[in-house]
């Protein structure tokens, strides 16, 4: 886990728990109430103690935003990936290559539904695919063969030098039967074995 999140939620925890506990305190009498708000007067009425009350408070707000900022900003970074041309940097979108494994798999019967998310780190492209299955399907040889063609299908995209490691997880298999009636189109549809690595339409 990076750093900075580990920092952030140290920070938070810490926050919360300090000002949960005072409130616990308080509430089951553990803490005099007429001591909590001799505390409290005293804050507001001494110069110097509600200066660094406010000082203290002030660092406390700091810190939060300047941590949730650079949270936010990593986890825009990890969304992007880019590379150099000739003529300047350009990115892509994960969220965007996600849309396109949707669509080279949305034609395919032995995959009911597909929840692909894919990060960015150091060691390349992690894919993690997450798969509701028809109940007719050769899992091994389904799933390899679905690794296959989208580890292809992203380094057509983003380059063959990019690496990319693809997981996938089996969260369900579906007992419906394929839907009746459907079209003679339909019922040819190829299979993965049939879907080609290149020339993918819209």
């Amino acid at each position: 886990m990076n750093f900075f999140i580990r920092l952030a939620i140290f920070f938070y925890v810490f926050v919360i728990t300090l000002v949960g506990v005072t409130a616990l305190l308080v509430l089951a009498h553990a803490v005099d109430f007429n001591q909590y708000l001799s505390l409290l007067k005293f804050i507001y009425v001494d110069g110097k103690a509600g200066m660094l009350t406010a000082v203290v408070i002030a660092a406390i707000m700091l810190t939060s935003l300047v941590l949730a900022r650079i949270i936010f900003g990593r986890q825009q970074q990890e969304r992007l990936i880019h590379f150099e041309n000739p003529l300047g940097r350009v990115t892509i979108s994960l969220a965007a290559i996600e849309d396109l494994i949707r669509r080279v798999v949305v034609h395919t019967p032995q995959i009911k539904e597909i929840r692909p998310t894919i990060a960015s780190t150091k060691n390349g492209l992690d894919v993690d695919m997450r798969l509701v299955l028809r109940s007719d399907v050769n899992i091994p040889e389904m799933t390899a063969e679905l690794q296959s063609i989208i580890k292809r299908k992203i380094q057509d995209v983003i380059g063959a030098d990019e690496q990319v490691n693809i997981s996938v997880h089996v969260v369900k298999i579906a007992t419906d039967a394929l839907r009746k009636g459907r079209s003679n189109d339909e019922d040819d549809a190829p299979g993965l074995g049939s879907v080609p690595f290149h020339g993918y339409r819209a």
